[in-house]
């Protein structure tokens, strides 16, 4: 069939005229319009096999974990000077939990809980950031329930009651849960207690990834 063309005065023009205010609101539309995160393929694997566990929540400690250094609950200095010490793998690890499905917590001995919201802020982003609870030494928690308390693991079980308070679908156990920590003690606690957990070595961060793929 041959192309219509119309002999109309000015109909070309205004046709082309609304062409290009519909594509330039297209685009506008599409500007504000979140765009998906593309994941490295390591990162990507790792959520994979988490999924293919049925884990699906992640708690991570903060210093010389998710921090290259160990703040001791003391920082003095602003957050711009700490914020370079985020490893980028935790970033790119919770920002995928998330998108996936996969619920995050923090799990810390420091009391610097609002520094610590803030980092998430700037790395994490916003919403994601205030869907992770974060569970420190600022006494603005407390854990009621029968389980252990050694180590991390009041932490973790206070984190999924309001988890699940926010998320009553959502069902959360041991079996479900993965602690990633530098401290070996809190790791002992939470296999003994039948917790999921990986010791994470601060001086090969890059190992991290590869751990999460040999789970079980």
């Amino acid at each position: 069939m041959g192309t219509e063309v119309s002999l109309c005065c000015g109909s070309s023009n205004n046709s082309s005229s609304a062409k290009m205010e519909g594509t330039q609101v297209q685009q506008q539309q599409q500007q504000l319009q979140p765009t998906p995160r593309q994941h490295s393929s390591a990162i990507t694997a790792a959520i994979s096999k988490l999924k293919e566990l049925g884990i699906n929540f992640l708690a991570l400690d903060f210093d010389q974990t998710i921090l290259d250094i160990h703040t001791g609950g003391r920082w003095k200095e602003s957050l711009e000077e700490l914020l370079p010490h985020v490893r980028p793998v935790f970033v790119q690890l919770m920002q995928a939990a998330l998108e996936y499905d996969i619920q995050v917590a923090i799990v810390t001995f420091s009391g610097q809980t609002k520094m610590i919201r803030e980092v998430l802020e700037h790395t994490v982003g916003l919403p994601g950031a205030h869907q992770i609870p974060i569970r420190g030494g600022d006494r603005s928690w407390r854990y009621q329930g029968e389980g252990s308390l050694d180590g991390k693991q009041a932490h973790m079980a206070s984190a999924v009651e309001e988890l699940e308070t926010r998320q009553p679908e959502t069902k959360i156990t041991k079996a479900t849960t993965l602690l990633v920590d530098d401290d070996r003690k809190n790791i002992r606690f939470a296999l003994y207690d039948g917790t999921r957990a990986i010791w994470f070595n601060p001086d090969k961060p890059h190992k991290l990834l590869q751990d999460i793929l040999k789970l079980v």
